[in-house]
């Protein structure tokens, strides 16, 4: 009896190949009597054949796929196509190496064809077979047993294209593939959460064509958690929908639900139920090559038989499942087996290369020796002119700084405000206010006394930095008679005395803002300075006065003035410039609702 079974499955078996063995003699007869020319249409013909019949070889499930004759085919039609600058053609050949590798079970080569691929993909921008590549390269990588993290990293790269792609379909299928990936893994939640988000979009869109795989993968994750009774309803609907639909009457499809069922029902040990899926099974055992079906089918009808007390038709069953395993297990023995001599010829295809080629450099670098010599006392000299450049750049540097420094501390107590700070003090006591003489006095001299020690530094705290700030605009202000209002918000978060920055970078803004925005204005004005850290290496800050605005002060702005403001400011520029630290600055025009002006802002980010 056990003859007879495995006697119907290879003649089926055998009707495949020889109508395979068939179409491929057809397609190579086709294929010889096209010449082979540089005609165009000819090298069109050739190249298209030439990929059917790379598909064909790999098409003789069960029988002998020629796997390497598969991808000298593929790769004749990839040069075909690279010829003819047909890029589908050229993708058509990438796919079908990478599929020959797969069915082989060399995912290795299949992954670094498979990247090929993308990479190319990439270069085009063509998103489509970008995620058509990502999600065959993460099957791979799932199917290698130890590649999970590779395998989720580039279906989440389908994920994250397929969401820039406004892709639904795409979207929904790399959602499965992740679910897929995860079970293949047994990480159940994991699997379960991505595939009921691909149910659900497949819902959303209609597509019923992906809904039963994705009902198998939930029902996967209830077997391996043992909640047989869920399971079954999964495969019940799996079921459903394949009676309802003309598109899965295929054997395969319902050889794998119903043997699936069948497993189920021993499960949970309903054995009636294991009896009618057992039959309604049997018919389509003879119509569908897969030995992996085969092999758990007749272990499932083993136990039930067992259970029946049928032992005799249980040890005979038992004995069609060895055997079926024992050629699995030989034919992945053989592909393990092929793979290792395929790789031990590779590298030893790749040492004798190595050695030929070994030996020529020797041989290149006896003759080239004189010249390498030359060479290199050459690359000596060019090195050292350019490091005494580079030396000489860094001097030059260094007196530009010192130059600049200089010329800030000039720029920030120059004459015009000195000689107005002295002559307030004088009028105040001429006018016999001595305590606000003295307050003037006082405030000016700590402002001095601070300006020349924060000039010896490069960097000096943000602390001190406002100090002086706050310095220079009480000075100011009691020259306005207290008509100037300036305050500093800063975020608590930042530590000003942790926080460095060049010295007097934000006073000429403020200078700015009192003698273009604020002096114009009979009732005075306020100036507000707001210091934020966005980054953790930039300080933002914020100078804003409620003045007359820039147009109007072009205006009525004294030529005095302006040039001293935009020397102080071009200075700071180039200050920050010298040391390497570009700062960038926006000046913002307020306006109220209809337009008129009611102030300026300048923003200023300074890298720390």
């Amino acid at each position: 009896m056990t003859k007879n079974i495995l006697m119907l499955v290879f003649l089926g078996l055998l009707s495949t190949v020889q109508a395979q063995n068939r179409k491929l003699d057809s397609l190579q007869a086709i294929l010889q009597n096209i010449p082979v020319n540089n005609d165009t249409s000819h090298m069109w013909r050739r190249a298209e054949l030439l990929q059917y019949i790379a598909y064909a070889y790999t098409d003789l499930y069960k029988g002998e796929p020629d796997f390497t004759r598969s991808r000298d085919c593929a790769r004749e039609a990839m040069l075909l196509n690279h010829q003819l600058k047909n890029v589908e053609g050229i993708n058509d050949a990438y796919r079908s190496i990478a599929f020959s590798y797969e069915l082989q079970g060399r995912y290795p080569e299949a992954i670094d064809t498979g990247l090929l691929f993308l990479h190319a993909m990439e270069q085009l921008r063509d998103t489509v077979q970008m995620i058509l590549s990502a999600s065959d390269i993460a099957s791979d990588y799932s199917m290698m047993g130890n590649g999970t993290d590779k395998a989720v990293m580039y279906a989440q790269r389908c994920i994250e294209w397929s969401t820039r792609a406004g892709r639904k379909y795409g979207l929904c299928g790399c959602q499965a593939l992740l679910g897929n990936i995860y079970i293949n893994a047994s990480k159940v939640d994991s699997a379960e959460y991505h595939t009921r988000l691909a149910l659900a979009m497949a819902e959303q869109i209609g597509d019923k064509y992906v809904v039963p795989s994705l009902f198998l993968t939930l029902a996967d994750v209830e077997k391996t958690r043992k909640h047989y009774d869920i399971e079954r309803d999964f495969l019940l609907k799996v079921e459903k929908l394949h009676n309802e639909d003309e598109a899965f009457d295929s054997p395969l499809f319902k050889l794998n639900v119903l043997a699936r069922l069948f497993h189920n029902a021993l499960n949970r040990n309903d054995f009636a139920a294991a009896k009618h899926f057992q039959q309604q099974s049997a018919p389509y055992i003879s119509k569908v090559d897969e030995l992996t079906v085969y092999s758990g089918y007749y272990e499932d009808c083993s136990r039930l038989a067992e259970h029946d007390g049928n032992y005799a038709d249980a040890l005979r069953y038992y004995k069609i499942h060895i055997t079926i395993q024992d050629s699995i297990n030989n034919l992945e023995k053989t592909r393990r087996v092929t793979e290792i001599q395929m790789t031990h010829d590779f590298e030893r295809k790749q040492a004798v290369q190595t050695a030929a080629q070994e030996r020529e450099l020797a041989l290149r670098d006896a003759r080239n020796q004189q010249q390498r010599t030359v060479f290199g006392f050459l690359v000596l000299g060019l090195l050292g002119a350019a490091a005494f450049g580079f030396y000489a750049y860094r001097q030059k540097q260094v007196r530009r700084r010192t130059e600049l420094e200089l010329a800030n501390l000039r720029a920030q107590i120059n004459p015009h405000f000195i000689f107005n700070c002295l002559n307030s003090i004088y009028r105040y006591t001429k006018e016999r206010d001595t305590d606000t003489a003295s307050k003037y006095l006082q405030k000016f001299s700590s402002l001095l006394r601070l300006v020349l020690e924060n000039s010896r530094s490069e960097k000096i705290t943000l602390a001190r930095d406002l100090e002086a700030l706050q310095l220079y605009a009480d000075i100011e202000g009691l020259r306005f008679k207290e008509k100037l209002r300036f305050s500093v918000d800063m975020d608590p978060d930042i530590d000003p005395t942790f926080v460095q920055i060049p010295g007097m970078l934000i006073q000429p803004h403020v200078e700015n803002a009192i003698w273009h925005g604020l002096m114009h204005r009979p009732e005075g004005g306020e100036i507000v300075v707001r210091l934020r850290q966005p980054q953790e290496n930039l300080l933002r800050v914020e100078i804003e006065d409620n003045g007359i605005g820039r147009a109007a002060a072009a205006e009525l702005a004294s030529k005095s003035a302006t040039h001293q403001k935009s020397l102080g400011q071009k200075i700071t520029a180039e200050r920050l410039k010298a040391t390497g630290k570009l700062a960038h600055s926006e000046t913002i025009d307020l306006s109220d609702s209809e337009g008129n002006a009611t102030g300026t802002r300048i923003v200023l980010d300074i890298p720390l």
